[in-house]
């Protein structure tokens, strides 16, 4: 068998126009500063996977305003606060923007629960989750890049014009398990009747140090425990066959059931040794005979679809913001036969004689 990796700024603006022309209406308040963004799923509400925010979803926003010289030249404006989306994003106690100060940072957090629940610094960025438990039906974790607004680069943010676009990054990884038979099981019914991963990392804590590179956030996971996750399947899944498979030939898979799609997992390096490797439980039926269990571990997955395992490069870990599909290949090689029948042999003739 052969398994494989393969591996929005919203403007508003508002004219007021006077009747009288003895006078004119004028801004006396800074105008607020407000929010937008792009992420992945987060919510229940939402299909794991997806690249949209819906109404309901959240993030929590921290930051400060700086100013180089005088008293207070560095202000904490945002600690814990929650961004919400209904329709457009917004928040409770408005901030607004101060041109005393020459720009603002932002950091963020999604869903808000992880920030507020944790320990983020509004100043560096730095964030320490809880102790968080994937359980198989999580959606995703996300973290934004570092916001900074300066004064000096134009009026637009400062005169209320634009919203702070949060660009929030997947922090855990995505998997897909898919299920597929060779072309030589064409005719043969092939299901599979269970499917489970197991000691799978799924307990830990994150943490963002503040060095954001390039402006992205640096994240990294503690290990805090494993379990299993199991398929549901209310019946056995009928697999599809690949007809793009050759055994010695690489080919991009054109056939396949999936089992498991869109698992949100905490990222994690695979083992390669010991009883701690993590692996694929996989219960399947070929044709009339018995149905079997295979156990395959995570680190023998390579990244090419043959049936050669030894000499190619595996699929060592699941790193944050990756969406991975593993693929696993049924193959059996079919009981045949052909007869003949082995001629009369030849012997010694045999004769008899009688006279009268």
């Amino acid at each position: 068998m052969s398994m494989k990796k393969v591996v929005i700024l919203a403007a508003a603006a508002l004219t007021l126009a006077a009747c009288a022309k003895t006078y004119e209406l004028q801004e006396t308040a800074q105008p607020k500063i407000g929010f937008d963004t792009w992420a992945n799923n987060l919510t229940k509400a939402r299909t794991a996977g997806s690249n949209e925010f819906v109404d309901g979803d959240d993030f929590a926003v921290y930051g400060y305003k700086y100013k180089s010289s005088g008293d207070n030249n560095t202000v904490t404006v945002f600690d814990d606060v929650v961004v919400t989306k209904n329709s457009t994003w917004g928040y409770d106690v408005p901030r607004f923007w101060d041109s005393n100060y020459e720009k603002y940072t932002f950091y963020a957090v999604s869903p808000a629960s992880v920030g507020t629940s944790g320990t983020v610094d509004p100043q560096t960025g730095e964030i320490t989750s809880t102790n968080i438990t994937f359980a198989g039906n999580d959606n995703d974790i996300l973290v934004a890049d570092m916001k900074v607004v300066n004064k000096n680069d134009g009026n637009a943010y400062f005169n209320g014009y634009n919203t702070v676009e949060m660009h929030f990054n997947h922090v855990t990884s995505l998997v897909d398990i898919k299920v597929k038979k060779t072309p030589a099981l064409q005719d043969v019914a092939v299901t599979v009747s269970a499917l489970a991963l197991n000691n799978i990392e799924n307990k830990g804590v994150l943490t963002v140090n503040d060095a954001y590179t390039n402006n992205k956030p640096v994240a990294d996971w503690s290990n805090a425990g494993t379990g299993s996750y199991s398929a549901s399947l209310a019946s056995a899944a009928t697999i599809v066959e690949d007809p793009a498979f050759n055994a010695t030939t690489p080919a991009t898979p054109s056939g396949s059931t999936s089992i498991i799609e869109g698992l949100i997992v905490k990222p994690q390096t695979f083992e390669t040794s010991g009883n701690a490797r993590q692996q694929i439980s996989i219960t399947y039926k070929i044709g009339a005979e018995d149905a079997v269990t295979k156990e395959l571990y995570l680190s023998d997955f390579d990244t090419v679809d043959d049936a050669a395992q030894d000499d190619n490069t595996k699929v060592a870990k699941w790193e944050p913001g990756k969406h991975y599909t593993f693929y696993i290949t049924i193959d059996a090689k079919m009981i045949n036969f052909s007869a003949d029948i082995t001629p009369w042999a030849a012997v010694t003739s045999g004769y008899n004689y009688i006279l009268k």
